[in-house]
This record gives C-alpha cells, sequence and structure tokens, in this order.
C-alpha cells in the first residue's frame, strides 16, 4: 500500500477538551488515520476563546507530542460570540463583481467593523430553482480572536492551514447524504459549554447559530438541584441509569425500613449488567438523587429546546423553507442517556444521535472500532473539519 497524502488535522478545542482527527481521502472515499482526544485544565478557553495563551499551547504541544499525527497543518474549528454567519442573497455576476458587492454590503450585516475581521464567502447556488439570485454563504470572524488561536498553534510548532466555523464542519459529519431530497435537516451538537446548531436544506446551510450552553452548563444544573459537588455531578451526567424522559412524576418516597429492605431485594445485577446494592454503593444511584438528576437534565433540554424551536421558527419564515423533519444530535451532549429522544419529544420531530462513522470507508487509525463508537458524539466537529470539501 502506498503512504497516504497527510492531510490537515482538524482540531476542536473546547473548554473542555482537545479533540482532533485525520483522515486520508482516495477517490472520495475517507479512512480514518488518527484520533487524539485531551482534557484541558480549567482557565485555557472560556467562551469559546483564548483564554491563557501559554497554557494552550503548551498543552497542544504536549498534546501533539503523544500522538502520531502526520504533517504539522491543522484546520481549527471557532464557535463563539466573535463569529458571524450571515445568508444573502446577491444578482448573479461574475467573481470580482460579487466580491467588491460583498465587501460593501457585509457593513451592514455584520455587527462588527470590517477592518477588524477575517471576511470569507461561498456561493451556495441559485435562492431557489430558476431564481436569478444566488445565495452567499458568508462568515465574519474577528481577527485578534483567531489571531490568538493561530499564534497558539504556531507556539506549540504547529501551521494553522485553516479556519472553519464548527457548526458548518457538521454539514461533512453529520448530515446523512441520503436527506439531502427529504426537507430540511437540523444538526445540534452539544460541546462543553457551546452548543452549535445548523439547519440544512439540500445540502446547504440555511441557518446558524450559537447557544451559549453545552454539557457543562448540565453539570452545573445536576449539582444545583441534587446539591451535589460538581465533580460527582459530572460523574453522573452520562451515568446509563439516568435516562431522560423515563420516571415518575414524583419521587420516590422511603423510609429507613423501606430503604434497608429495597436494598436487599435489589441486591446483584440490573439488566444492564450494573451491580447495586450496599457493596456497589458507587455504581448504584440512590432512587431520590436518580430523580433529581432528572429533573435537572430534563429542566435544562426544555429550554434548550426552547432555542432550538426559535431558530425553527426563523427557519420558517425564510422563502423557500421546507419542514424540518429530522434532527441530528452530537457533542458530549448526546452522551446523556435519553436525550435524543426527550429532545425529540419536545420538538415533536424525530431525533436521533448522529452517526459521523458514516462518513468513513475504513478505520485505519490508533483507535480500536469498539473505542470509535464510543467517542464517536464528541468528534463530529473534528471529523467534519478533517474532511475537506469536495
Amino acid at each position: 500500500m502506498g503512504r497516504f497524502r497527510a492531510q490537515p488535522v482538524g482540531m476542536d478545542v473546547d473548554r473542555g477538551a482537545i479533540k482532533a482527527v485525520q483522515v486520508s481521502n482516495r477517490g472520495g472515499d475517507h479512512t480514518l488515520r488518527h484520533v487524539g482526544y485531551r482534557s484541558l485544565p480549567p482557565g485555557t478557553i472560556t467562551g469559546g476563546e483564548v483564554a491563557d495563551h501559554d497554557l494552550l499551547a503548551s498543552e497542544i504541544a504536549d498534546f501533539w507530542s503523544t500522538h502520531g499525527f502526520k504533517g504539522k497543518n491543522v484546520i481549527l474549528g471557532v464557535s463563539n460570540q466573535k463569529v458571524v454567519v450571515r445568508l444573502l442573497d446577491f444578482p448573479r455576476m461574475d467573481p470580482d463583481d460579487l466580491k467588491s458587492a460583498i465587501g460593501f454590503e457585509a457593513q451592514d450585516h455584520i455587527p462588527m467593523p470590517l477592518d477588524e475581521a477575517v471576511l470569507d464567502y461561498v456561493v451556495l447556488g441559485p435562492q431557489q430553482e430558476g431564481s436569478d439570485l444566488d445565495r452567499i454563504l458568508i462568515v465574519a470572524a474577528q481577527k485578534d480572536m483567531v489571531s490568538r488561536y493561530a499564534s497558539a498553534m504556531r507556539a506549540a510548532g504547529l501551521r494553522p492551514a485553516g479556519v472553519d466555523v464548527k457548526a458548518l464542519s457538521l454539514l461533512r459529519s453529520a448530515l446523512p447524504e441520503t436527506l439531502f431530497d427529504e426537507g430540511a435537516t437540523l444538526l445540534l451538537d452539544i460541546g462543553g459549554e457551546i452548543t452549535n446548531l445548523v439547519i440544512s436544506q439540500g445540502g446547504n446551510p440555511t441557518l446558524t447559530r450559537f447557544i451559549v450552553g453545552g454539557a457543562d452548563h448540565l453539570v452545573q444544573a445536576i449539582a444545583e438541584v441534587a446539591d451535589i459537588p460538581e465533580d460527582e455531578a459530572e460523574r453522573h451526567l452520562m451515568n446509563p441509569e439516568v435516562r431522560l424522559g423515563d420516571y415518575p412524576a414524583e419521587p420516590p418516597e422511603l423510609d429507613a425500613g423501606d430503604a434497608d429492605e429495597t436494598a436487599d431485594e435489589t441486591s446483584g445485577e440490573t439488566p444492564n449488567g450494573t451491580s447495586v446494592g450496599n457493596e456497589a454503593e458507587p455504581d448504584g444511584l440512590d432512587p431520590a438523587l436518580r430523580f433529581d438528576i432528572r429533573r435537572s437534565l430534563e429542566d435544562s433540554v426544555q429550554v434548550m429546546a426552547e432555542d432550538v424551536q426559535r431558530s425553527i421558527e426563523y427557519h420558517y419564515s425564510q422563502p423557500g423553507a421546507q419542514d424540518v423533519s429530522q434532527v441530528f444530535v452530537s457533542g458530549e451532549g448526546a452522551l446523556v442517556a435519553g436525550l435524543d429522544r426527550y429532545m425529540g419529544e419536545l420538538l415533536g420531530i424525530s431525533t436521533r444521535r448522529a452517526n459521523p462513522l458514516q462518513k468513513l470507508a475504513a478505520n485505519r487509525s490508533n483507535v480500536s472500532d469498539e473505542q470509535l463508537l464510543v467517542m464517536e458524539p464528541v468528534l463530529a466537529v473534528a471529523l467534519g473539519l478533517a474532511i475537506e470539501d469536495p
């Protein structure tokens, strides 16, 4: 077998971790070559921006030295309040005239001085069939924010080969190709502290949003409602015993005698194989605690669903908008048991966990197929960054 050309590494950096993916491409088929994941110390990234430049550079350098990525080129994903995505319609014109027109028109749609922004655009095609207007995707990002990321990359010995919007990267990793002609599809990546949302129609984006709040906010909600430390709440966030939408309306009430009897009766294994009982206290949840965790998560997901619903309603207000028929969830939040189903119940739309691995023809990486399935939801952005546009 020949050596694969070293394509840029897709790198997703957020408050919680560095996630990186490298693929090779042959004949349109993508093969996974390497995967990396590293938790970040608190205070490295805040609000999607570099909070501690030197710490991030050091963490990236250490991360890179422990992995076998080929080359030094990196495509970085960004998602924060200093990134703006707009969809505008322009009369069809030659590229030079279009560039000038966008530079002039963008001033009225980008809420930052253009001389302080990195501006890019992509022609998506006709606004609708038979139209003489072209739909243009315009992306603007504050120069200083991008520069701090790029500087940390260079300090770590890497070469920033490009910057992309995290939400848009989901179109390459989480959007099933079979749905291009089946109405509109909403992709929702619930990251550490920011949730990325994109609605796609015909394979092109019609709406992109960044929602403040993610898995970290779910952890905080658990800690507050259950009155437990955040590190304990984080352990419970993805506990399979806590499944959203699957509990009684009222918390169980047990007196001391009932509690002892219940503990004796449930000693052994549950259907999912977890041990419960006095000797397995860390693996079994107190019913009242389980109730509080579920309640806190469901309350938080309801707030998130309201944000998503507002985005859907805005999509419907646009000319030519089709019904959103499917929602796909990725990111750390997708690992919460039952979150996709519960979100679907709230939205009244079929919702399921995204399957980014469907974009890969083969796995030739440092991670086994079994491990990859576990990591799949959190790799959606990094994989989308790593996959080059055709």
